[in-house]
């Protein structure tokens, strides 16, 4: 039976034959960036790693019995209010019981100071809009932290979700995800830290019957795995 470990080391196998470019960390132990490089995009093309990464982990993943991948139109993608879209996508889903769906989607993001494009991936769970992570934030200089680093987040964020538990909350302005090795938060919901917002996932995780805030859509999953 196929694991996150030995589909992880696939998708590494898989990547490293296509021969993409990959670059250190121009900040080694978090060097503060100088003011020009805020400005400055100086290789756009190859972030182009993080579609074909993606497109690997679509592979790899579709290889495996029970999981199933469905191609997506492009569409309107509203994050939280933020209007955006999405121009290429995949939703990724597994017949195991109590799963999530993961959705890997592709922008080819305008530049605003030269022509050309720089590649976007956004990592989604549940429905496309439910963001979890977006490669490269930002793209310039400045923000740059390496390839590897790159590679990393999309390899982990995505390993979360299929190995499970994974849970994600989600307010009118506020959301929380949670896994076993970390979490994250944009917000709060009134009268909940961070530490409490956890709690509540910790325990949605392990099946308990939780009163949310009102208002909070829950999205909770299993392992794709077991």
């Amino acid at each position: 039976m196929t694991g996150l470990r030995e589909l992880r080391a696939g998708v590494a196998a898989a990547y490293d034959r296509l021969g993409m470019p990959s670059w250190p960390d121009p900040h080694p132990d978090l060097a503060s960036p100088r003011d020009e490089e805020y400005s400055r995009v100086t290789e756009p093309e190859r972030y182009r790693i993080v579609h074909a990464r993606a497109r690997v982990w679509t592979e790899c993943l579709g290889a495996v019995p029970g999981i199933e991948v469905t191609s997506l139109a492009p569409a309107a993608l509203d994050e939280d209010g933020h209007p955006d879209r999405f121009d290429r996508g995949v939703r990724i889903t597994s017949r195991s019981p109590g799963t999530v769906p993961l959705f890997l989607l592709e922008t080819d993001a305008p530049l605003s100071e030269r022509e050309g494009t720089l590649a976007v991936l956004r990592i989604a769970v549940g429905r496309p809009e439910l963001g979890l992570d977006m490669l490269p934030d930002c793209g310039c200089d400045a923000c740059d932290s390496g390839s590897a680093d790159l590679l990393d987040t999309i390899d982990d964020t995505v390993g979360a979700v299929i190995g499970g538990p994974f849970v994600m909350l989600r307010g009118r302005d506020w959301r929380m995800w949670w896994h076993p090795d970390g979490s994250a938060s944009e917000g709060t919901a009134r009268g909940l830290s961070h530490t409490g917002m956890e709690r509540l996932c910790r325990r949605l995780a392990d099946g308990e019957d939780v009163s949310l805030p009102r208002g909070t859509e829950a999205w909770v999953g299993r392992s794709w795995f077991d």
